[in-house]
């Protein structure tokens, strides 16, 4: 099972302040049960690292998130152009500010693995014809 994990998930499972986070402990309780791979693009951890760190005002999360990735802990997929591309076929500039290219390289890279779902809360992916973890 694989499983791409957008930044509201991995925020959620972080922060235990954060309103996802006792149903994201929930989700990866059974994403782990059932051995998923879970795989972080690369904006997510650049997206997820500077929400913590300005957002939250939380470096002591940031910098968790930036020892995960030092120890090897994550399972990163880089961020190349062939991927902007594709994520750019997921955008459309005119109808949400909402949804943004950080959103569209996920799904890009839920499609390029042919993901069983994403680790995600947004509306948008489903919209997009993804699953979302909290439905396995």
């Amino acid at each position: 099972m694989i499983i791409i994990v957008d930044s509201d998930g991995f925020i959620g499972n972080l922060d235990p302040q954060d309103m996802h986070h006792s149903n994201t402990q929930k989700i990866s309780t059974r994403l782990v049960k059932n051995g998923a791979t879970l795989i972080y693009p690369a904006t997510v951890i650049v997206e997820t690292v500077t929400f913590l760190q300005g957002r939250l005002n939380s470096p002591e999360l940031a910098n968790q998130v930036i020892r995960l990735v030092n120890d090897g802990q994550l399972t990163i997929e880089p961020v190349d152009i062939e991927i902007i591309q594709k994520a750019s076929l997921f955008m459309d500039f005119k109808k949400s500010k909402h949804n943004t290219l950080f959103d569209a390289v996920v799904a890009a890279i839920a499609q390029k693995y042919q993901a069983d779902a994403i680790f995600s809360f947004d509306k948008f992916y489903k919209s997009k014809g993804f699953k979302l973890a909290s439905e396995l």
